[in-house]
């Protein structure tokens, strides 16, 4: 599409949600391991305990596994400008990646795909990279309209016919 001009805009989370997508699953993993304890110490008096057991520790694994995805794809900052989208501050780490917008190659998720919520992934399979970021980012709806003024027309027209089609389910 590439007719719009845009000023360089960043883009952040407010503390709250900063601190939750960073340090919820510690919170949340901590709170069901003092919940496993009683359960695994009288575990050999009932072992109807067991279930109850596994769906903790399978809820810490899942958890934590949706975690580790976050703090890989999350920037905590994303700049936009004219050509190109910087992505920085991820969870520990100082790295900085650059898409432009015409490697973008992929729209999927929340908004692209006609949903109230969920992770937005933008990928782009040269740098084999793809960040995301949810709607509680400021602005994110205004990312989203940027992006998708930037990116290239087919892309574009593939986006917009997944949401006409959802739109016609409803």
């Amino acid at each position: 599409m590439n007719e719009n001009k845009i000023e360089k805009q960043t883009f952040t989370y407010p503390f709250l949600f900063r601190i939750i997508f960073k340090f919820g699953n510690i919170i949340i993993t901590f709170l069901l391991i003092i919940y496993s304890i009683p359960l695994l110490v009288s575990l050999d008096q009932r072992k109807i305990l067991v279930i109850p057991l596994l769906i903790s520790l399978l809820v810490i694994y899942f958890l934590n596994r949706h975690y580790l995805t976050l703090y890989k794809i999350l920037p905590y900052r994303i700049v936009v400008d004219e050509e190109k989208i910087i992505c920085s501050e991820f969870f520990l780490s100082k790295k900085e990646i650059i898409i432009n917008y015409s490697d973008i190659d992929s729209l999927s998720g929340g908004l692209f795909e006609n949903r109230m919520s969920g992770i937005m992934q933008v990928c782009d399979s040269k740098k084999d990279f793809c960040f995301g970021f949810y709607h509680r980012l400021r602005n994110s709806n205004k990312l989203v309209t940027i992006i998708l003024s930037k990116v290239k027309r087919e892309l574009y027209d593939e986006v917009l016919e997944k949401l006409m089609s959802k739109g016609k389910k409803n």
